[in-house]
């Protein structure tokens, strides 16, 4: 399954993917843990968010994506590394053949701004943590 943040571009990069042929980023393993109601699962290397509860995702900086779920709850992840030119697009997409990305595990493509989908860096996901936004004054 493709993901993308940003719906403009959604179906060309499906059609893209498509038609290159691309195959899952970083499925790594299914998780063992008992599945439930709640949006993550514990598995052998953290945290895994099931894609379909995802609502929608914000951009902080090169360091930091918050994945808004259904329901309310928020993930913050911190990736492993600077994704270079994430916060400045603000677009990423995720492939993965299972219904959860993981902590430590999925890897991301920045989606570049342009007239088609340009992708930029490939990065690896880090923690997922949950976040309390701060209060407003």
């Amino acid at each position: 399954m493709i993901r993308l943040n940003r719906p403009a571009v959604q179906a060309a990069a499906i059609g893209c993917a498509l038609m290159v042929g691309l195959a899952g980023c970083a499925m790594g393993p299914k998780s063992t843990a008992p599945a439930g109601g709640d949006a993550a699962q514990v598995a052998s290397k953290g945290v895994c968010i099931e894609t379909y509860r995802i609502d929608h995702t914000e951009v902080t900086d090169d360091n930091t994506i918050l994945f808004h779920m259904i329901g309310g709850k928020i993930w913050k992840n911190t990736l492993t590394e600077r994704c270079f030119g994430l916060k400045a697009s603000g677009g990423f997409k995720y492939e993965t053949d299972i219904d959860r990305i993981c902590s430590n595990l999925q890897t991301i493509r920045v989606i570049e701004q342009g007239g088609g989908p340009l992708f930029g860096a490939t990065c690896l996901l880090g923690e997922f943590t949950p976040y309390t936004p701060p209060k407003a004054n």
